[in-house]
């Protein structure tokens, strides 16, 4: 046990003075206001995720004590938030002159354990169920909810045989034959929706099961904080001990063996026990690479569904539900014009294309009111007006197609081709391979998106968009100068102009997207 804290430490004994009393209350006084202040820094919600029940906040002679019960929280809350944390402690210290010291203390006996969760689970967010929750929802985002429904997923012939599978498995007194149920398919096209929507069905219709839903990346995250903080007991208990357990992105550990390995050891030991099993990916099993084939043979022994892009009657359907969402009143055949126009002919199209088809017909309407109908709703002059410039785009959108690449697609990507963690491409490490590897993300999300350079910074935990600035400059000069790839990487040999052309043919196959040449 690394310290001792049972309570915050600014609370007195009975016996002190008045002028003790009074330090009493500026301390509670203090811990309010930097409570309010890092919960602006962190979100309100990531704060009260994290810090509402398993941490506790202390003053104590100069330094800001935040009391967990075991390593693996401290280690967590740390890597994730101590930065956040320096950061507003130093701000506050400049405008009132009280500086304070952040320290992560363990004390593991202030803590009791939780009905019905693991005593060392992670600090997720529990939903607000009765009695006391057993859920546990990670996500590598802002917004760790549940949001999506499956009564609010528009179902048509590209997606109907994935809806029942996911309706058999959240809603079957038996789903043995659809578990493990894995949902396969292009961006965009609703699995983390149907993932979601299991999640929250199962535990409304089964409100004492254990529900568990986690992206890969966090999974994967997590998995080796646990290693490193030798805490892979608390880490399992989270896991092994699933009714539902919900996987997303799962082709993100590919190429990782020892997560691989725990996955494969998680699947085994909860489908034992007939827990129901439900994950998504971009591609089949089989198609993803660098996956195990111990793996791969344990996600295809159940029921593999793929979705397929939407048809012109579900993306009507779709585009009507989403308009009304808006608050956007489309005039008679608007929906099915837009289904229409929103890809080049013969082109698929996701449900995000229609969110950004969407976003510019709400502009142009709200822009130009004048090109509206008479009663002011949106008819095909507004839709083919939001058409024309979508095809035109401006600035550097005359780089890329209709269909938009996602700057996240385009560095997952990167760190696959190029075999690099994505903790190493958004950190400070400085080897030749994770060098290489930023700069080809920030070359390719210059030349395939309309992304700015404070947009890349952020997406890449650059602390100023000045970095990529320079690198965009420095690896667009080496593509020019001819410069071959030399990391000690599969990629050796090749020049930065065919390493780059090939990145971005594997970018527009991950992402759907085709971009303009």
């Amino acid at each position: 046990m690394e310290s001792r804290s049972s309570s915050p430490v600014h609370t007195l004994p009975s016996s002190s003075s008045r002028d003790a009393q009074g330090r009493h209350d500026e301390s509670l006084q203090l811990l309010d206001r930097l409570r309010g202040l890092f919960s602006r820094e962190v979100g309100a919600d990531r704060f009260d995720r994290f810090f509402g029940q398993r941490a506790r906040l202390g003053v104590n002679a100069g330094t800001l004590d935040v009391t967990v019960p075991n390593k693996f929280t401290r280690d967590l809350l740390e890597r994730r938030f101590g930065c956040d944390l320096r950061r507003v402690l130093r701000d506050h210290a400049g405008q009132e002159g009280c500086e304070l010291t952040l320290r992560f203390c363990v004390d593991n006996e202030a803590f009791g354990p939780e009905p019905g969760s693991p005593v060392d689970a992670p600090p997720v967010r529990a939903q607000p169920l009765a009695p006391r929750p057993r859920h546990h929802v990670a996500s590598s985002g802002r917004r760790a909810e549940l949001v999506h429904r499956l009564e609010d997923f528009v179902v048509g012939g590209s997606n109907r045989i994935a809806y029942a599978a996911a309706q058999r498995l959240a809603e079957g007194s038996d789903a043995s034959a659809v578990s493990p149920l894995f949902i396969h398919g292009s961006c965009g096209l609703g699995k983390t929706h149907l993932l979601q929507g299991i999640a929250n069905r199962f535990r409304q219709l089964n409100p004492r099961a254990r529900v568990v839903y986690y992206p890969a990346e966090v999974f994967t995250n997590e998995f080796v904080a646990a290693v490193q903080g030798n805490a892979m007991a608390a880490f399992r208990k989270i896991f092994r001990t699933a009714d539902l357990l919900c996987i997303d992105d799962v082709h993100f550990v590919a190429g990782k063996e020892a997560t691989q390995n725990e996955l494969l050891h998680t699947l085994d030991a909860i489908g034992t026990g007939r827990a129901r099993i439900v994950m998504a990916s971009d591609s089949h099993p089989r198609s993803i690479r660098k996956f195990s084939e111990a793996l791969v043979s344990r996600l295809v022994c159940g029921a593999v569904v793929r979705l397929d892009p939407p048809d012109l009657d579900l993306r009507s359907r779709i585009i009507e539900r989403l308009a009304k969402r808006r608050g956007l009143p489309l005039a008679a055949g608007a929906s099915r014009l837009i289904g229409e126009q929103v890809a080049g002919a013969g082109e698929s199209v996701s449900v995000r294309d229609i969110e950004g088809m969407l976003t510019q017909i709400e502009a142009v309407w709200k822009l130009l009111p004048d090109l509206a109908t008479a009663d002011g709703s949106i008819g095909a002059i507004v839709v083919q007006h939001a058409l024309d410039m979508r095809r035109q785009g401006l600035g550097r959108a005359e780089a890329i197609k209709q269909r938009p690449v996602q700057l996240d697609t385009i560095i997952g990507v990167v760190c696959r081709e190029l075999e690099v963690e994505l903790n190493d491409l958004v950190g400070q490490g400085r080897h030749r391979r994770v060098v290489l590897a930023r700069s080809m993300a920030v070359f390719l999300s210059r030349e395939m998106t309309t992304r700015s350079y404070p947009e890349i910074a952020s997406a890449m935990a650059r602390p100023s968009h000045s970095t990529i600035v320079s690198a965009y400059a420095r690896i667009s000069r080496q593509i020019a100068e001819g410069k071959v790839v030399s990391v000690g990487g599969r990629h050796d040999g090749l020049t930065l102009r065919a390493l780059a052309d090939r990145l971005a043919d594997e970018v527009r196959r991950a992402g759907g997207a085709r971009v303009r040449g």
